[in-house]
């Protein structure tokens, strides 16, 4: 993976972790990877099987492919549609399962994300044509398979055959790899050093930039927010592309833990430069109640944006339009963008567009939320 993609998958996966997760520990980590292409698989243990049929052991010559995923993933749930198309296809020789990781959790044990993620697949139906299952209590795939693996951002594929790890990268390369991979010619040494080669580079590009996060991180957790906002205006200046994403955890810690007109003022200035992260940045300004109304009004026009474009999906938008008319306590209108979320939602659900993105539950959750807002009217 060259460095750019990288850089898009590992600051998406960091934004997701951060707004639901609280943290960019799962699955970040600098340590030298110890399982590459060629290597004997570690041990495939899940914790609860949720779809398919059980792996009992590798049959010689098939090729199994595992697809690294987490219900908050949006180019995961994004690759699910043509991962199913691709399983039935390829039935006769290959075996797909999608294996669940990094799901959020708090201070509870892993196994409670269990039923979360198969209320999820269930939702999914025939979207998801292939064996799932979740990480165990130990997070054994996440941990022994992806961190050890170098692999930092999901989705994520490992290809096995005959116990070996043949490939491994992003999903949407397998139908031109899986052919080469089966073939009796394949240089499994050759696909290997390729492969760490490119890890290399890759990893020695982003290095600067997961410095600056890990120490953020960890002073953040420390309730350090100045050290925390220092580390970030430190490292800002010295890339024009990091700039882009430093802005954002920058605006981040300072509305979460400093002044709000002086983060306002620097979220006007910084996306004047349009960086990006107009959904993350309104979401996090829609997530805090108690500003002012002028804060509210300009997470909307962020969002304008993406309203207006039609491979949006324009519910989600929607709904938060009308979180932030609820902070002002504008009641009237939270009530109308509300419905126009669960209107948005049906639509989509009726047509299948956004697969993954929109489950009945989320549209049942959207119209909750809709009586909550308006009770406030009467």
């Amino acid at each position: 993976m060259n460095f750019r993609a990288k850089t898009i998958m590992i600051v998406s996966v960091l934004l997701t972790l951060i707004l639901q997760v609280g943290s960019i520990s799962k699955g970040f980590s600098q340590e030298k990877p110890s399982l590459s292409i060629g290597d004997k698989a570690p041990a495939f243990k899940y914790g609860s099987w949720l779809k398919g049929t059980p792996i009992k052991n590798y049959e010689k010559g098939r090729l199994y492919i595992f697809e690294f995923w987490a219900t908050w993933c949006a180019p995961c749930i994004g690759s699910m549609p043509h991962l199913s198309e691709f399983a039935k296809q390829h039935k006769q020789d290959v075996t797909v399962t999608a294996v669940n990781i990094w799901e959020k959790t708090g201070d509870k044990p892993y196994e409670s994300s269990w039923p979360k993620v198969a209320k999820f697949v269930k939702g999914m139906g025939d979207k998801m044509a292939f064996n799932v299952v979740t990480d165990s209590k130990d997070e054994q795939m996440g941990n022994r398979w992806m961190k050890a693996a170098g692999q930092s951002g999901i989705p994520c594929s490992f290809m096995i055959k005959d116990g070996i790890i043949m490939w491994i990268g992003h999903p949407i390369e397998i139908d031109s790899v899986v052919g080469l991979v089966m073939s009796p010619d394949y240089d499994v040494q050759a696909a290997r050093e390729k492969f760490q080669h490119k890890e290399a580079a890759a990893d020695s590009a982003m290095a600067p930039f997961m410095a600056v996060m890990q120490s953020w991180d960890k002073a953040i957790k420390a309730n350090q927010f100045e050290q925390a906002l220092e580390v970030i205006n430190d490292a800002m200046g010295k890339d024009t592309m990091m700039d882009k994403s430093l802005g954002f955890f920058k605006f981040q810690t300072m509305i979460e833990h400093f002044n709000e007109d002086s983060a306002m003022a620097f979220a006007r200035e910084w996306q004047k430069g349009k960086p990006g992260y107009i959904g993350s940045t309104a979401a996090v300004i829609a997530q805090k109640k108690g500003l002012k109304r002028e804060t509210y009004l300009f997470a909307m026009d962020l969002i304008k944006e993406k309203l207006a474009n039609p491979n949006e999906p324009a519910n989600i938008y929607l709904q938060l339009t009308a979180d932030l008319y609820a902070n002002m306590d504008d009641y009237k209108n939270a009530v109308i963008y509300q419905q126009q979320a669960v209107d948005a939602g049906k639509q989509y659900l009726k047509e299948g567009k956004f697969t993954g993105f929109i489950l009945e539950d989320t549209v049942k959750e959207m119209e909750t939320k809709l009586a909550e807002f308006k009770k406030h009217l009467k």
